[in-house]
């Protein structure tokens, strides 16, 4: 079949029109390019900020948990210190005196004297009363892990009046963990004194302070001051003697 001149010119003209509209709907390979650029610039900024987040999250979650252990190390002496009881009297079995240069019936570790305390808990399953002596111990881990510093160990006597000696502890649970040094002072008034000693003074001190220096770790920002916890104590001794009535 013969194409007339007409048909053989407008052929061309059909092909190229179309060739132009597909050029005009296709993308051409810069703006590929030039998309898949922005794309990974976008990407890598959302990924960035997506990482910093998570750090950000984690360094706070790390804040807090290393926070946790001692405030509840720290609500735990204050607990002790705030039932405090003690009397004058050297023969007292019951309540001794509070004396921090010989105390009483030392533990191995043990810092600070014995704490006759009030602070204990009344249920159905322990055979005693709420009255308790807590001492604190600095010792090795004994988890097998050995970071820097000591275990705080809170030691709890309930039983206070055994039939044998010397009288162990009922229970130790660690308070604390990576303790360089505890130190307890006593307020007289006008100064805070390392030594108190009931029998010889008329009164328990107006405050106890407890100073608590964490071990350096390594790596983390250096730490010169210790933590301090200042527990007012308002018990009066009674040291009138007592009678017998008629």
């Amino acid at each position: 079949m013969n194409l007339s001149p007409l048909n053989r010119n407008r052929n061309p003209n059909r092909l190229e029109q179309k060739r132009l509209r597909l050029r005009k709907e296709a993308f051409t390979l810069i703006e590929l390019l030039l998309a898949i650029s922005i794309m990974a610039i976008v990407l890598a900024a959302i990924n960035g900020m997506f990482f910093t987040a998570l750090h950000l999250r984690n360094a706070a979650v790390n804040s807090i948990e290393a926070s946790l252990p001692v405030e509840q190390a720290l609500d735990v002496i204050q607990h002790d210190l705030a039932n405090l009881q003690c009397s004058t009297n050297t023969n007292s079995v019951f309540l001794p005196p509070l004396i921090t240069a010989n105390p009483t019936n030392a533990q191995p570790n043990q810092v600070g004297p014995d704490f006759y305390t009030s602070g204990g808990e009344l249920d159905g399953m322990t055979p005693w009363g709420c009255m308790q002596k807590v001492d604190y111990i600095l010792a090795a881990p004994t988890n097998g892990f050995h970071g820097p510093g000591r275990d705080l160990i809170r030691a709890v006597t309930r039983n206070l009046l055994p039939l044998s000696q010397p009288v162990q502890p009922d229970e130790k649970h660690t308070i604390l963990a990576g303790v360089q040094s505890l130190k307890f002072l006593y307020y007289d008034g006008t100064q805070w004194d390392q030594n108190w000693d009931t029998t010889q003074q008329t009164n328990l001190p107006t405050a106890i302070k407890v100073q608590i220096q964490m071990a350096q770790v390594q790596g983390a920002p250096l730490q010169t001051q210790p933590l301090e916890l200042v527990v007012p104590i308002d018990v009066l001794l009674n040291t009138n003697p007592v009678t017998a009535l008629p």
